[in-house]
């Protein structure tokens, strides 16, 4: 039966470390995402403040950056 403990606990602390590498590799990739979206749409558009219209049109492009590499990674497999 002890065995069977330690086995289940060993289990269980890789889900969590896999649980966890998962949640920190998705938010720094969202992260440089944002930065790098930010970055491009100073250096390609007519921007000069962040101001509404910006941010508006940053949360458009950040969809759309999702949905493009959501089609990217599905037409890989």
């Amino acid at each position: 039966m002890d065995n069977i403990n330690e086995l289940n606990k060993n289990n269980m602390s890789e889900i969590k470390i896999i649980n966890k590498v998962v949640e920190e590799t998705v938010e720094t990739t969202i992260d440089n995402i944002e930065e790098n979206l930010v970055e491009y749409m100073y250096e390609y558009g007519n921007y000069e403040e962040s101001d509404d219209i910006f941010y508006s049109v940053k949360q458009e492009m950040f969809k759309k950056v999702v949905e493009e590499l959501y089609n990217r990674i599905n037409n890989n497999k």
